[in-house]
């Protein structure tokens, strides 16, 4: 376990090495430290609906078969995969497509071990009160939440 000097020394070290900030060091040090998650993350999130219902999908096996369509009793396909929820950030909502018609429904699913960022409790507001903030991984697209910003921002 690094104590928090330990942490300081190799913030400060990374700081004489780059001329980075410290604060900006250790943004960037957090975000080498999650790169792992970051890449499953967006694996995740990204792929490519299976041509056919008679494939299994390609979004790594968690998906249900499609309901047959209320409007026009075709199949629903596995489509897209986004973040579904602004602080859980094991809650994906899958989006499946009829392959007759322009109808459409989303699940909320639960992918253990599969987060698509990082939920920090933070202090905020005059009273201190303690809220939950997710930050999303880069290369990670939310629907509702902003990417942090990059250096060149």
């Amino acid at each position: 376990m690094t104590t928090n000097n330990g942490r300081k020394d190799v913030i400060r070290n990374r700081m004489a090495t780059t001329g980075e900030s410290y604060n900006v060091a250790a943004r960037n040090l957090k975000a080498m430290k999650d790169m792992g998650a970051t890449r499953d993350a967006v694996l995740t999130q990204r792929w490519r609906p299976a041509p056919s219902l008679d494939v299994p999908c390609p979004c790594g096996g968690t998906c249900e078969p499609g309901e047959t369509c209320d409007r026009c009793h075709a199949r629903h396909r596995h489509v897209a995969r986004h973040p579904g929820s602004l602080t859980e950030v094991e809650t994906w909502a899958d989006r499946y497509d009829c392959l007759g018609c322009s109808a459409s429904y989303t699940l909320t699913i639960t992918l253990p071990g599969r987060p698509w960022g990082v939920a920090e409790t933070v202090i905020q507001g005059g009273s201190a009160e303690e809220v939950v903030r997710a930050r999303v991984f880069p290369g990670v697209v939310h629907p509702q939440l902003r990417p942090e910003p990059s250096e060149e921002d």
